[in-house]
């Protein structure tokens, strides 16, 4: 069995889908297509150096290997920091249009973030539904300070 998660805004939907096979004289076993899902292997972030007011949200640039027919990425932080520890979170719909880069090997973001202890999820969505792998995200913690 595949399960495939698709989300939009926030609202998360997964769909267990399993081959069919198909018995029966002279019948071959069949089996239903399913899409081939898959997230990056890696996502790095770096901070980008600049002038800022002390302070200040921090520049930085998340970097990933691109994945074939993925159409957009959903990119999601966490954090906390030392001032309040509450969680933050803050999600990225990461597209071509707002993309620092896009290209056949490798896709870029950059995001202001504040300081704090950070945990990053990315996921590759396929298709007009939204489908992508949200079970099996491509993570990265870092601290910000």
């Amino acid at each position: 069995m595949m399960r495939i998660c698709g989300g939009a805004l926030g609202a998360l939907l997964c769909v267990a889908s399993t081959s069919r096979v198909v018995t029966g004289p002279g019948d071959a076993p069949a089996q239903a297509a399913m899409p081939v899902v898959r997230n990056p292997q890696r996502l790095r972030a770096s901070e980008i150096l600049e002038r800022r007011q002390p302070g200040a949200a921090r520049k930085v640039r998340f970097e990933w290997d691109h994945v074939p027919s993925a159409r957009e990425y959903v990119l999601t932080g966490q954090w906390a920091n030392a001032v309040s520890w509450a969680i933050h979170s803050r999600e990225y719909r990461v597209t071509p249009r707002n993309a620092t880069k896009w290209d056949g090997r490798r896709v870029a973001f950059d995001a202001s973030i504040p300081e704090g202890n950070h945990s990053w999820k990315l996921v590759a969505i396929f298709g007009p539904r939204d489908a992508g792998d949200f079970e099996n995200p491509t993570a990265l913690s870092f601290d910000v300070r």
